[in-house]
């Protein structure tokens, strides 16, 4: 049987700031058996924040919902545990923050095994950054600098679009790229790639195929 691969990258919205949300139950319903869904929250962007992991327990009550902490990622086990979800959903925060732990406790390798052998991968603004080759954001002291994303999809991606000065950095840094695709989302702007080929662009009205 082929292994079909997915990533969804949110760029605004979701749980974290709207009740059934509509890129919510879409990334729901990539699941062949909506009836019985194990969804794993990853909150290391946020230094897992308690508040956003509860959030979270909120708004998927009636799946199977768990979630890993940083501390989570050094048990020997981790790998047979992110591998019997059908959805690992990455929480925004500070992308470069949560990188940096998931090289250090190679939890980077963990989530490419697992999105390889068929399990989604979503993901909010840090959360949707992460999946590309580059990434230019904020660091904690409000300057963007670039840095290395996970790599698994070509190109970058700027979540939050609609923000003039988050807009006029990403803009000034993507006109001296001339190498790779690069998305731009506007809050509440998603998009689905399949097997690493964007197939979807999603908003709250709905989704528009490629």
């Amino acid at each position: 049987m082929k292994i079909i691969r997915n990533i969804i990258a949110i760029s605004g919205g979701g749980f974290s700031e709207e009740v059934n949300a509509y890129i919510d139950e879409y990334i729901i319903k990539q699941v062949s058996d909506c009836s019985f869904v194990n969804i794993c929250f990853i909150s290391t962007a946020s230094n897992d924040a308690d508040g956003y992991i509860h959030k979270f327990y909120q708004s998927f009550s009636t799946f199977n919902t768990s979630h890993i902490t940083i501390k989570d990622m050094m048990n020997p086990s981790i790998q047979d545990i992110i591998n019997t979800q059908h959805i690992l959903y990455v929480g925004g925060g500070n992308t470069q923050f949560m990188l940096n732990k998931w090289k250090e406790t190679n939890f980077d390798s963990v989530i490419k095994k697992a999105y390889n052998n068929g399990i989604i991968l979503a993901g909010i603004s840090a959360g949707a950054m992460c999946w590309f080759e580059k990434c230019y954001s904020e660091r904690d002291d409000d300057t963007y600098e670039e840095f290395n994303g996970l790599g698994i999809l070509n190109g970058s991606l700027c979540p939050h679009y609609n923000d003039p000065i988050r807009k006029k950095a990403f803009d000034l840094w993507e006109s001296k790229q001339n190498y790779f695709p690069v998305y731009k989302l506007e809050d509440n702007q998603n998009l689905h790639f399949r097997n690493e080929e964007l197939i979807a662009r999603i908003d709250t009205k709905g989704c528009l195929c490629n």
